[in-house]
This record gives structure tokens, sequence and C-alpha cells, in this order.
């Protein structure tokens, strides 16, 4: 079934009215079931002054029913399954279910309002919070396109009135039939014709139940008041029953119908294309006032449950098709009118049930064959669909598609008949990007002798893939194959409705065994293979990266390949006023884990750490002699950061060899090199014939009033006609008789900057890639330097930094660096002074300090520096290594602490294996034995969780060495 407006006045239709399925099985948007439809909703603004037949120009204030302080805005209404034929609720499977809610008041997405108590609270148009019968709650936020936000209160921006939407089907199916609460809605109180609430559409099955075609299509249809407008709605794709009364359903939503604006209507045309439109109402309304803020949904129960609903028409009523007057017998399509003349509002949601008798097709997919252990990426998979004609009518022309995911690969596919075939051809698949369908005419199904008897049935083989971005989907299995039979009656010619593929049938006693329709889930066994090519482990949600260089940080967009495009990266999910956002890098630390939220998927993040890789090479190139032009040289290759073993490709054609040294000849050269772990470097460098090059050293400097470092800067230009490598040393003694030396390598020709060298004498030597050598000296007077910095460090006892204990001696480490210092004086916060270098101090009052070191100079220049300081609460270190060779000294690893309150402490390898745990406060701590074995010397890692203070919780971990 599908649906399209085409306006005959000015178009209103904002966004187009198309069919809603789920995510989890998109083609299915028509559900031919035995079943129903139900649509609840309710209002979360209402009138201060409560009357029937106010209009919402009145004062508006907040429906709050749900008695949490935490929510501003709350209503509920009752989901009840139809109880038609006797059947069991029990038995009722919900099959897709959606969230809306619409309003007016706010122009802006997020906006604050306070609350009761004159407490500010943050609220967003695209956010709802669901809480079910049984008080689970949900806080969903809809996607930009779902379903349509306006900016303005003003005629082009349609008044103000948005309608927000999403899918709420798995929470429904967790949570059942009974009272729903809509919290914390994106409205605001006010008089300006402002309104809010929330409807749910929910489409459920039951084998006792009569059969339907039910179709859920939203959208957004403004209409404005003072215009005459009228539209149509052409639906399309049901099939009423052949002989016998046609009853149809219809469900509506709007918003922003007012109870004592009249004018407005809703109808539906007789017979098809008469132009003969029939006006329809409900028990809740009238013919001429069809959108006045009714809510009539077949009686659930809702809180509150008034009358007037201040621009919320929520209804579901039945056709009234008494003699088949309206809908004929075998008619597949009907258009519905509405308009107005003196309201304003916003249509967003029908609903459409026909009962229904027609031929039926059924279509059972299953997998034929599955590997063993499960199916690993690369590896084929077959399956298998049986066509079966479950009436007494024949179907004409019977057409099977599966749709295929991005990462499976159709390989083959071999059809087989049981009865006399007619009409049918080859299977074949339509690749394009946006269809990806694979496709079978299966051509005439007769009536079948037997029950339960197959007509045909086909057999497919399909490959997984191996693309990393296919294999790490966010949520459920990774990827669904879902289908469906269609055709036409073999008597009367008309096309019947879409039958989804079956993929089993329910066992459950209260439901016997009912057919069971859906995609097939294909769960992919992919956590090895991604960990090792796309650098994922699943198992512990850990992303690895291989970096150019040794860094603390990567940038975004570096691992976006990794993940779907349009993806963002938080802190904490679901996403709140709190939560952090990271646009342009991640830190990669142990132990922190962020969130991937998709664009196509905002309720569900993928979880992950981050875990680096790093290759750093070293260039070790034969000597020649100066001022020679030579041919090849011997180039070896030191790998001093990785993990070895280490291969090398020289590009030659020979892949990866262990052989590090090679004969280069003269020019630009690229070397691959690899270590166990995947990741790779790429070193790039020259031979070059050895030849001459000038460098000139120039001293610069900008006065300043007592700056914290020397305003002093050294550049050194390297000049040569040759492109060459050049390394730069510098090498002297200060005037306080220390000695320097600092080198750069790899430079290029260019100017070299130093801004931190401290007076003495220097001698700078350049040397090119060829070993030939250039020398200058130069002096740094004092006269050219002048500065001042206080600075200084805590030094106490055996705890964690920044912890005392009340009457130990603290050191006060002084770092302070200048020229010409002259004196300290330092104030240690709690009345006591100092004038010595590096003075020890004891506190005995447990409180927090502020410690002040003021330094001045010669010059009277003056620097300070502060440092706060806590004195007592509870502290814990863990120790650099242990002995445990039996001298009663050092021969236990535990954690040293005090005012601790509980604690669990692990001892494990490199590798992660356990060697020792213990939750005592009173244990000695490991032994450095494993099943009484002692364990080899070498480096072990930790991990200590704690408790201290009121349950206040924290955590360590490291390493520490084990030494014999």
């Amino acid at each position: 079934m599908f649906i399209l407006l085409v306006s005959i006045a000015n178009a209103q239709v904002r966004v187009p009215f198309q069919n809603r399925a789920s995510e989890a099985n998109p083609s299915r948007t028509t559900f031919e079931v035995k079943g129903d439809f139900a649509l609840i909703g309710n209002t979360n603004l209402s009138l201060e002054n409560y009357d029937d037949n106010l209009m919402n120009d009145n004062q508006l204030l907040y429906v709050d029913v749900d008695n949490d302080p935490n929510t501003i805005n709350s209503s509920s209404a009752t989901l009840v399954f139809s109880a038609e034929n006797g059947s069991d609720a029990s038995c009722t499977k919900v099959l897709f279910a959606g969230l809306y809610w619409s309003g007016r008041g706010p122009i802006a997405d997020d906006f604050y309002v306070s609350d009761s108590n004159g407490n500010s609270k943050k609220l967003s148009r695209k956010q709802a919070k669901l809480i079910g019968p049984n008080g689970n709650q949900q806080l969903f936020t809809a996607k930009d396109e779902d379903i349509r936000y306006t900016y303005g209160l003003d005629l082009p921006n349609d008044l103000g009135l948005f309608v927000g939407y999403v899918e709420v089907t798995d929470f429904v199916q967790t949570n059942g039939q009974g009272a729903y609460t809509v919290a914390d809605l994106g409205v605001s109180e006010g008089t300006d014709y402002h309104y809010g609430g929330w409807s749910m559409v929910v489409v459920y099955e039951n084998p006792s139940m009569n059969s339907r075609s039910i179709t859920v299509f939203d959208g957004y249809a403004f209409v404005r008041g003072s215009v005459m407008a009228d539209y149509t709605i052409p639906v399309s794709g049901f099939a009423t029953v052949d002989s016998g009364p046609v009853k149809m359903k219809l469900g509506v939503a709007a918003g922003e119908g007012d109870v004592a604006a009249v004018g407005d209507y809703l109808e539906i045309e007789k017979g098809i294309n008469s132009g003969n439109f029939v006006r329809l109402s409900h028990a809740g309304n009238n013919e001429s006032n069809f959108f006045n803020s009714s809510i009539s949904t077949g009686g659930n129960p809702r809180n509150p449950e008034l009358k007037n609903n201040t621009g919320m028409d929520i209804s579901v009523f039945d056709i009234p098709n008494g003699g088949n007057l309206i809908l004929e017998n075998g008619q597949t399509s009907t258009r519905f009118r509405y308009g107005t003349d003196g309201d304003a509002y916003v249509i967003y949601s029908l609903v459409t049930a026909v009962e229904t008798s027609e031929p039926v097709l059924e279509g059972y997919h299953y997998f034929s064959s599955l590997p063993n252990g499960g199916v690993l990426p690369g590896e084929e998979l077959e399956l298998t669909v049986e066509v079966s004609n479950k009436s007494a009518i024949p179907v004409k022309d019977a057409l099977l598609t599966i749709n295929f995911p991005p990462g499976l690969e159709l390989i083959s596919a071999e059809a087989e008949f049981y009865s006399t075939a007619s009409g049918n051809s080859l299977p074949g698949f339509d690749s394009r990007p946006d269809v990806r369908q694979f496709y079978w005419m299966v051509g005439d199904v007769p009536v079948p002798n037997t029950q339960g008897e197959v007509f045909a049935k086909i057999t497919y083989k399909v490959k997984v893939t191996g693309e990393c971005v296919l294999l790490m989907n966010s949520c459920g299995v990774n990827f669904v194959l879902d289908g469906e039979l269609n055709g036409f009656n073999g008597i009367s010619g008309s096309p019947i409705s879409s039958s989804p593929l079956k993929i089993g049938e329910s066992q459950e006693n209260a439901c016997f065994a009912t057919p069971v329709f859906g995609p097939l889930e294909v769960s992919i066994n992919a956590q090895e293979y991604v960990r090792t090519n796309c650098g994922f482990d699943d198992s512990t949600s850990t992303l690895f990266i291989c970096q150019a260089e040794d860094k603390e940080y990567v940038q975004t967009f570096y691992i976006q390949n990794t993940f779907p495009t349009g993806t963002r990266f938080f802190d904490s999910f679901p996403v709140e006023e709190s939560t952090v956002e990271y646009q342009d890098s991640l830190q990669i630390l142990s132990g922190k884990i962020y969130f991937a939220v998709s664009p196509d998927s905002p309720n569900c993040p993928r979880e992950f750490s981050l875990e680096s890789g790093y290759i750093e090479v070293e260039i070790e190139m034969e000597e020649g002699e100066c001022s020679s032009e030579s041919s090849d040289r011997l180039v070896t290759f030191h790998v001093i950061e990785g993990t070895a073993p280490f291969t090398f490709d020289y590009l030659d054609g020979a892949g990866f060899v262990s052989d590090s040294s090679r004969m280069f000849s003269l020019g630009n050269h690229s070397v691959l090199v690899k270590d166990i772990s995947e990741c790779y470097r790429v070193v790039e460098f020259d031979v070059l014939p050895l030849g001459d090059f000038n460098f000139s050293v120039e001293k610069s400097g900008v006065e300043d009033s007592c700056p914290e470092s020397p305003n002093f800067a050294l550049s050194v230009l390297i000049e040569s006609e040759l492109e060459d490598l050049f390394q730069l040393s510098i090498e002297g003694t200060t005037i306080d008789g220390q000695d320097y030396f600092y080198t750069m390598t790899e430079l290029s020709v260019g100017e070299f900057y130093w801004e931190e060298l401290v007076a003495g004498d220097y001698t700078i030597w350049v040397t090119n890639s060829a070993g030939c050598e250039k020398e200058q000296v130069f002096t740094i007077s004092e006269d050219e330097l002048s500065y001042l910095k206080a600075e200084f460090q805590l030094k106490s006892g055996p705890l964690d930094e920044g912890y005392f204990i009340p009457g130990s001696p603290i050191e006060f480490v002084n770092l302070s660096q200048g020229t010409e210092i002259i004196s300290y004086m330092w104030d240690f916060g709690d009345g006591n002074m100092s004038f010595d270098f590096s003075p020890v101090h004891s506190y005995y009052e447990s409180r927090s300090y502020e410690v002040n070191l003021q330094v001045e100079n010669a010059a009277g220049c003056i620097s300070e520096y502060l440092l706060p300081l806590e004195v007592g609460g509870p502290a814990l270190r863990l120790p650099d290594g242990f002995t445990p060779n039996g001298d009663g000294q050092n021969d236990y690893y535990y954690p040293i602490f005090r005012q601790i309150e509980s604690i669990r402490f692990w001892v494990m390898d490199r590798w992660g294996a356990i060697l020792f745990y213990t939750d005592s406060l009173d244990s000695e701590g490991w032994d450095g034995k494993w099943k009484d074995e002692p364990m080899p010397q070498g480096t072990y890692v930790y991990r200590v969780d704690y408790t201290f203070g009121q349950n206040k919780q924290s955590s360590k971990s490291g390493s520490f060495l084990l030494l014999k």
C-alpha cells in the first residue's frame, strides 16, 4: 500500500506522506496479518481554567500525572489488545509501534523552562521519555528528518506547528499492554494557541483474529485558517473481500484543531474515481468540525481523560459502509479528502485496516546449510525458500523478491518445481546500490491438491563480506534477509497483498503452531576477523589504531572509516546536557570508554575503547667520503619501537622479507616496515652524492620585564644546492659549569630555532647525510638572558601524592629558576613563614591549605607560585616492585593504604591471565607464585578497586617488577 498527497489549491504538504515500516523489516510496509492496530495518546497541556468549549488561546499549563518530581509534564493512555473472536492477549505479537508527538510554542529545538520550585529544566522538541506499564522508561531522540520542525510562530513557519516521530517497537514488545506514559515533551505553557501531546500506533497480530491489511502512513500536511483548502489522499494496495460486507477502520492523528473553530472536515470517496465524497465523523466530533481537540480511540483509559484536549485530535473509527455504498467488493483503492474554511491544523498520521479475503501465498525461508561454529566473514551459506498456496484460489504471476543488505553477495540460485509450472522464469539479481534485490518469477501457482503441499522451491547461496564498516554494525545481528511474495488473484485478476516470508512457527501452548514472519537474521562470528583485519577487538570493545607517531590522541577523521558516515563520538550515553562530544580527537587512555552514535541508529550506540600501536625505525647508511660522488650504499633499518618480529617490503615485488639491510642506488627510496600486530610504517630516505653545504648562526632577543623564561632565540640557517638531510648538534658549557648537548636529525635545508639556551660557550656542528661536517663557535652572555620563575613541589610519606598525614613532615622542594635570585619567602597558609631554600614543615589540622612561594631577584623582579594542599583523608598507592626471596623483606606485593573501607586486588601477567586475587584488607598480598610455582622475574600488571569515605569508589591499574 502507498499514499500520495496532491493539493488541489496551494500546496501545503511540507513532508509527503509515506508508508512507515519497522527498521528491522523495512520492506514490510503493509501488514497482511490476522490482527489489528491500536491508536492511543493524550495531551500534555491543558487549560488553567478548564472548560469543554474553551480554545487554546487561553492560558495552558503543563499536565503532570506521573507523580515523578523529576518530570515537568506527563500524561498517559492505556494500550489494550482486541479480544476479537475470543483471542488470547498472551498470543498477541507486536509487529510495529511508532511514537509521535506534536505541539506549538517553542521555536528552538532545545530550551529551558522553570519547574514548580523555580528550578531550570532543559527540554527538547526532538526528545520524549516513554514509560511502560511496569515502570520501565527510555528517553527517545527523533532524527532530524522525523518529521518536521519549524523555527518561528509566523505563517512562513506554518505557525510553529512541529511533529516528531521515533520507532518504539522493541520497547512495546517488551512491555506489552497497559498504561503508557509520555513525559517531558518539548512543549511550553502559554496563551498563544499553544498545544502539545502525543500519539502511539501499535500494529499487532493474533492467530484467532480476522485477517486485515494494515498500513501506517505519516507526513506533514499543514492547513491554515481563513483560506479554503481542499486536498485528496489516494490510498491503494489493499483488497476488500470478494463478497459480503466490506469493513475498513481508520485512525487519524492531527494537531491544533480547535474545539470552537468550525469548518474543517474529512471525507471518503464513494466507489472509485466517482468524485462523490462522503463526510466522516465519530463519537467525539461532527461532520462540520472534524478536528475539534477530541480523543476518541475506542474507550481505552487515559489520564487525564478530558473532552477538550486543546489542540490534540486522535481518533479511531469504522468507515460507515452499510450496503457497501462507499467501499465495494473487490475494491483495491480509495481516496480521502480533507479541508477547512476557518481553522488551522496539521495532519501527521493516518492508519487504515481493511478486512481481507484473498489468495494466500506462503514462502518458507530457512537456512539449508550453515558452517559449523557460525558464519565467518568470507564464508558462504545456503538458504531455501519453499513456495506454497495456502488458499482455495489460484495465484497468477507469483513473484518472489528478497532484499539483500550490503555485506551479503549472491553466488548462485537453483529453482525446482513439484507441480506443472507455467509463466515462470530464471531467477535474477538487481545489483543497483539503492535496490540490491534478488527476484524470481515463480509463475502461476495452482490450488494445492493436499494441505501443506509445496509447489516450488529455490535454493540460493550467499557470501559474507569482509568489509570492516559493514561487520561492525552497532545494533542486533549483523545482517538480515527479508523478502515477500506478490501476485494476482487467479479468478478476479486483482493484485493480492504482499506476503512476507515465514521463517518458522511458534510452538507456544497458548497459541499453538502459528507462523512466524519476518527477516532471517544472519549472525556473523566476526570477532577474530574484525580484530585481525579491522583493528577492533569485539571481546573487549577495543579499537586498535596503528599511528604514524607515538601520540596520546587520535584524530576522529582517522577512525571514521571504521564507522558509518556521519557517526558522532561521546563520553556517555544516553546523550545528556553534561555529555561531552568529541569532534576533533579522542584520547588513547586505558579503560576510557567512548560511544559511537551513527545517524541511522541514534538510540543504539557502539561502545568502544582505544589502543594504539607505533613503529619507529632508525636508518643506518654506509658512510662515504666528503666531496666524492659514490654509487650504491648499504642501508640497514633498525626498528626501535614496535612488536617483534619485523618484516620489510622493499617494493621490488618480492613482498615482505626478514632481511633488514639492502643496497640502494642514488635517489629517493621508500621501504615498508611491518610488525607482528600488523602495524605499518613507511620509511622514506634519500641516497645522495656527497656535496658541499653552508650554515650560519644568528642570535636575536626581545626585552621583557621579568619574564618567566629567557626571551632569547638562536637561529641556524642551513643552505645547500642538493636535496639532502642533515644532523645539527649543539655542545657547550653553561656559565655554571654544566655540560649541554642537543641533536636534531633528518633535517632538510632551512632555518631552525632555539629559545631556552642559558648563558655559556657553545659549538654548533652541522653534518650532512654523507658525514661531512662543519662547525661554528659562539657565546651567550648573562646580559642576553634575564628571567625569574617561582616553582616548587611537595615530598612526603609513602602514600598518594597530594594527601598528607597530620603531624608528618613535608619537604617543600624548591624548583624556582631565574637569574641572580636573592630571596625566597614561604607562606604555608597556617600562619607560619620560612625563608629557607627548601624548608620542611608539618601541619597538625586536617583541612585544605594554600602554600605561597615568593621569589625575588637582584633586578627587583618578584615571582609567585601557589599550590593547594590537602592534609588528612584516605589514600592508596602501589609499590614499583618486590623481591619474593624469603628474606623477610619485601616478600609480598600489596597496596599501601589508609582509611580504606573495602578492597578488591588482582595480579595478572602481561597477557591478562589472573595470578592472584583477594578482597581482604588484612591480606599479606601476592607471594610471587602461581599454583605454588614461583613466577619468573619480569613485569606484571595489577588492578585495585577500593571504597572510602561515604561509599566513594575508585580504582587504579598499572605495572610493577618482580625482582630476584
